[in-house]
């Protein structure tokens, strides 16, 4: 990044955070690249000290709560409808602020009338918490998780443009970086507060097993001041609905009761399976930046040990039945709890990939459904 060319004005830029150690650090920063900037950390009051029409921007910290930037946001528009309002992140602050300066207005994050359409949802598009729950058991429902890219070989790109090309466009389906991302920018454009975390996979493995590298993407959705944790990237036991943050209280869903327990630095969240507790994954509750699933997803779509390099997996939920297609053994599970598996040949397996998962079945996925009709046989 460079500072503004010295003949335009300064662009004037108004911070709020919550730490004075921080602020200080990035309003440095944008005074070293010529701008006007000034601060604040107290960003309940900062309507009543400065005006907006002063500005060119105004951002809000992370460390600020979702109501509080989203009240002082709309006290700041009513000064100034034309000024832009920017969320960032102390790491990312100053990019973010010189980026949405030199360029034009900010386009959406997702054409949110094809997302909707995809998934089905025809509902208000306010951030409210009835919005996240419809949203998340419609896109569950809609967008299939599956990997077969990587099986391919192909390896998956988690841009923007590839994933609304590919889960949005072609009705493909995806894994959790390519489900969550889009995610967070259908939030995003529906005016959500959205973060993005990591969380190390414990799903399905032995007790003492080794630890796996952080791997799962998911998100913190601030509705109202309250965190929730929403995740439809998680294939066969993908929540059904956002999950509150800061209690270990059991929360029940449409399938199964899931709890989130401190556990060490991070949050265990574990799902209530046939009478027992089960770990999914540990969180950590730092936030992540978008660039900082380039590596996990480049290590889970390429690496040796990654399972999707070997296996056939393939899930949805809807309000139906869990479907789960592992190799060759597809598992139908109704909320009441009953379970049927199948063993299916690599025709069942193709049917069932078209018919059941909704997926545009290529000639070139053959050799794929082969190998895991092959399974055990």
């Amino acid at each position: 990044m460079t500072a503004l060319p010295r003949a335009a004005r300064p662009a004037r830029v108004l911070v709020l955070g919550r730490s004075p150690e921080v602020l200080e650090t990035i309003l440095q920063d944008l005074r070293d690249l010529g701008l006007d900037a000034e601060g604040s950390t107290d960003a309940e009051h900062a309507p009543d000290r400065f005006d907006a029409r002063a500005f060119d921007l105004i951002a809000f910290g992370g460390g600020l709560a979702g109501a509080t930037s989203e009240r002082v946001g709309r006290a700041f528009a009513r000064q100034n409808p034309e000024v832009r309002l920017l969320k960032t992140h102390a790491p990312r602050a100053v990019a973010d602020i010189l980026g949405a300066l030199e360029s034009a207005p900010a386009r959406p994050p997702v054409d949110l009338d094809a997302y909707c359409a995809r998934i089905g949802y025809d509902g208000p598009r306010t951030p409210t918490l009835d919005t996240l729950r419809a949203l998340i058991a419609l896109h569950a429902s809609a967008i299939v998780f599956e990997a077969i890219d990587v099986l391919l070989g192909r390896g998956v790109d988690i841009s923007p443009a590839a994933v609304d090309a590919k889960l949005i466009h072609a009705r493909r389906g995806g894994y959790c970086y390519e489900h969550n991302g889009l995610f967070k920018r259908a939030l995003t454009a529906m005016g959500f507060t959205v973060e993005g975390l990591i969380g190390r996979v414990r799903w399905l493995q032995p007790p003492g097993a080794p630890a796996t590298p952080p791997s799962h993407m998911v998100l913190r959705v601030t509705v109202d001041g309250v965190p929730w944790l929403a995740d439809v990237g998680f294939g066969s036991c993908v929540p059904t609905a956002p999950l509150r943050l800061g209690t270990t209280e059991p929360q029940a869903t449409r399938y199964e009761t899931f709890r989130l327990i401190p556990f060490g630095s991070a949050l265990l969240v574990q799902a209530r399976i046939d009478d027992r507790w089960r770990a999914l994954y540990e969180l950590s509750p730092q936030a992540q930046l978008d660039v900082d699933y380039e590596l996990p997803n480049w290590f889970t779509s390429t690496h040796p040990s990654s399972h999707f390099r070997h296996d056939l997996i393939v899930a949805r939920t809807t309000p139906e039945a869990r479907y789960t297609l592992a190799k060759n053994r597809l598992t139908i599970r109704t909320p009441d709890g009953r379970s049927e598996r199948r063993v299916l040949d690599a025709d069942g397996i193709e049917r069932a990939l078209a018919q059941t998962f909704d997926l545009p079945v290529e000639p070139s996925w053959r050799p794929v459904i082969e190998k895991a009709a092959a399974t055990d046989r």
